[in-house]
């Protein structure tokens, strides 16, 4: 700290600096009133820091408790049942279930239905971003557009046409695991009419707007959205990083199982 000869703080355009007649060890050393309330004021800081430090040891609490809060977690089908992710998750498979078991309606107001499941049940729109990646951020809004209108028609028809080879499985969810604020992760047992060992499936659901919808399913640890990722960009990179291919591919895909539908 520099101050003028006569121990007061300088004027505009004057340095400030230490009397030569005193020694900053000097125990009868007083600084002037300027340099005092700085003192002060950083002591103030330092004391209300400790202070609230001490607070906040005292009463239980950390810095992760002014985090948002995760999702609630459950173990059993009882206590899942308790949890919106958990009940939300068992409703659509009971839904499935029951549609798949009603033998009086025709396979094509079947398909239908599941398309309708698969529609408001899945948040397709995160889905087809994340597996594309970066691409979605250098595509035309023509050709997002495009890409979603694609994907979302060939998810539907390939998860509907899954779905249809049910053959009396039962479906129960086990727990769920909230890992944030917004993602939660049901797991459930696909239970087979063979007696053969149960198909573990965990599905990550997402609350966004006051919406819970699916944005993952992993079977047996293999994630159906990285999977896609991984050939879609396999796709892209083959066609030096443009979209153009993967819209190109897709469109013959919609193209061919729209022809089977028709048949």
């Amino acid at each position: 700290m520099w101050l003028m000869e006569t121990g007061h703080v300088g004027v505009a355009n004057q340095p400030l600096l230490l009397n030569r007649t005193c020694n900053i060890h000097d125990l009868n050393y007083k600084p002037s009133n300027f340099i005092w309330e700085i003192f002060m004021l950083s002591a103030y800081r330092l004391a209300l820091v400790v202070l609230l430090t001490g607070l906040i040891a005292s009463s239980g609490l950390s810095s992760t408790a002014f985090a948002q809060e995760t999702l609630p977690s459950a173990q059993g089908h009882e206590e899942s049942m308790k949890v919106p992710a958990g009940k939300f998750i068992q409703n659509l498979g009971d839904k499935v279930i029951g549609i798949v078991a009603d033998k009086k309606i025709t396979p094509q107001v079947r398909t239908d239905q599941f398309r309708e499941i698969l529609r408001t049940a899945f948040d397709l729109q995160t889905i087809g971003r994340f597996v594309i990646g970066r691409t979605w951020n250098s595509a035309t809004p023509a050709q997002q557009a495009e890409y979603m209108s694609s994907f979302e028609q060939l998810v539907i028809k390939n998860y509907g046409n899954q779905i249809s080879l049910y053959s009396g499985e039962g479906f129960t969810v086990k727990s769920v695991r909230g890992e944030s604020e917004k993602d939660s992760v049901v797991n459930a047992l696909i239970v087979h009419p063979d007696g053969s060992q149960p198909t573990s499936v965990d599905w990550r659901v997402r609350q966004r707007d006051g919406k819970l919808g699916v944005i993952d399913v992993v079977v047996e640890g293999v994630s159906l959205s990285v999977t896609q990722r991984q050939e879609y960009a396999a796709v892209i990179q083959h066609n030096d990083g443009q979209i153009d291919g993967l819209l190109k591919i897709m469109r013959e895909q919609i193209q061919k199982a729209d022809s089977g539908d028709d048949k």
